[in-house]
């Protein structure tokens, strides 16, 4: 006998990037063909990077968040911020413990906090005269031990949320953009094991170091201008970005918000390479899902070779289909990257218009199946499903991920079934 897969729905969703607080803030600015690009200039950077301001985003009040603020760093400051604004649009005051729900963050691999804090203690003791641990207790930040903890900075959204259910970290998401998170809460939600799950992801400053890492093994933008955005002619590389995102996911059955879309699938996969993966998890998406995907967002990083592989395997799959992405106005912030893109797919869903694509002013020959959205924003059918992709970045890349969203007056159908 066969059972029906979970009804999950998204009842909220958080952004924060250089447009500002809000998914609807950015969405505005893509409609009306703003990018935030800061351009580099002699002497700087080679490297357009589109910046968050962090002046807009505040720490919620009260003596249990003064008393935290200590251990906040500002990656825990944009993702409580995210995070509040997903549960302020479903009607969630995280005011009492929910044993139901539970937090995912999306957060990288590698780097390491201390790596440039600690030569600093070195050099200061040397003429300090308090005693090594009094020192220590002092000077080295509280939010240094993150990587120790399986996430901090879910602790921190815990608190906003109320969820206790679970506060669990999905590493290496910068090669999917987040959608390692998604597939995650959903699996959680289809298990019944919870009933809600925010996923927070934070996509912070790349430092230098990290920036020329990238930029070698897969070159970055060197302009942010018309002519350099995704899928364009011109395009020369990917454009680095930075900002946070929240998506709450429920089961329909037990949700509290508002159902702003229905979640129909996610999935990331990793193959061989990058084109096998990619082809991978958009099948795998696809197979599980009864409607097929109307309009498309895509990664878009502006990477003349990561463009290529993403066209590639949706024209070979569903042919030519409408197709947006961020990347243009906001650059790439990776660890939350896809994350974004969820908050503004279903943004276009609830508005029934999808924004075009930043920074494009003419499309790549090679790439001539591609139905782009250029200049103004398009009408979405009613009814509409929306098919979202992300790719890992750099040649050795050999993640990507898919999922599927759908207008909130279509329920979730789904074929794919579990046999029991």
């Amino acid at each position: 006998m066969a059972s029906e897969r979970a009804d999950i729905v998204v009842t909220g969703t958080g952004v924060i990037s250089p447009a500002g607080p809000g998914t609807a803030r950015l969405w505005e600015a893509m409609a009306a063909g703003k990018t935030f690009f800061d351009q580099p200039t002699d002497g700087g950077l080679p490297w357009p990077t589109a910046a968050v301001d962090s002046s807009e985003i505040s720490w919620p009040a009260g003596r249990s968040w003064a008393d935290a603020s200590k251990y906040a760093n500002q990656s825990a400051r944009w993702a409580v911020a995210v995070a509040r604004q997903a549960l302020e649009q479903a009607g969630i005051s995280g005011a009492t413990e929910d044993v139901r729900g539970g937090t995912i963050m999306a957060v990288a691999s590698s780097g390491d906090e201390l790596s440039d804090v600690i030569p600093q203690l070195a050099s200061a003791f040397r003429h300090d005269s308090r005693p090594l641990v009094k020192f220590l207790h002092d000077e080295v930040p509280d939010y240094s031990y993150i990587r120790g903890i399986p996430s901090q900075l879910g602790q921190f959204v815990s608190m906003a949320s109320g969820f206790r259910g679970s506060n669990v970290a999905a590493y290496g998401e910068a090669a999917a953009g987040g959608t390692g998170a998604l597939a995650l809460a959903a699996r959680l939600l289809e298990s019944g094991e919870l009933d809600r799950v925010l996923v927070v992801g934070v996509g912070a400053p790349l430092t230098v170091t990290g920036m020329a890492a990238f930029d070698q093994d897969e070159p970055f933008g060197t302009r942010a201008t018309t002519g350099a955005g995704p899928f364009d002619a011109e395009r020369a590389g990917t454009l680095a970005g930075q900002g946070a995102a929240a998506i709450l996911l429920e089961r329909a059955d037990a949700a509290v918000g508002p159902v702003r879309a229905r979640f129909l699938g996610c999935e990331v996969l990793a193959a061989a390479d990058l084109p096998t993966a990619a082809g991978f998890a958009v099948d795998a998406v696809l197979g599980a899902a009864d409607s097929a995907p109307a309009v498309w967002w895509a990664h878009g990083a502006g990477s003349v070779r990561l463009d290529r592989v993403e066209a590639e395997t949706v024209l070979s799959r569903l042919g030519t289909l409408p197709v947006t992405g961020s990347k243009g106005t906001v650059g790439n912030a990776f660890e939350c990257s896809a994350l974004i893109d969820t908050a503004l797919a279903v943004e276009s869903l609830v508005r029934g218009e999808l924004p075009p694509v930043g920074l494009l002013g003419r499309l790549d020959p090679g790439l001539s199946g591609l139905d782009p959205v250029i200049g103004e924003p398009r009408p979405v059918p009613p009814a509409a499903t929306v098919l979202l992709t992300a790719l890992g970045q750099g040649t050795e890349a050999t993640a990507a991920g898919a999922l599927l969203l759908a207008a909130a007056g279509e329920r979730a159908t789904n074929r794919g079934k579990a046999d029991a």
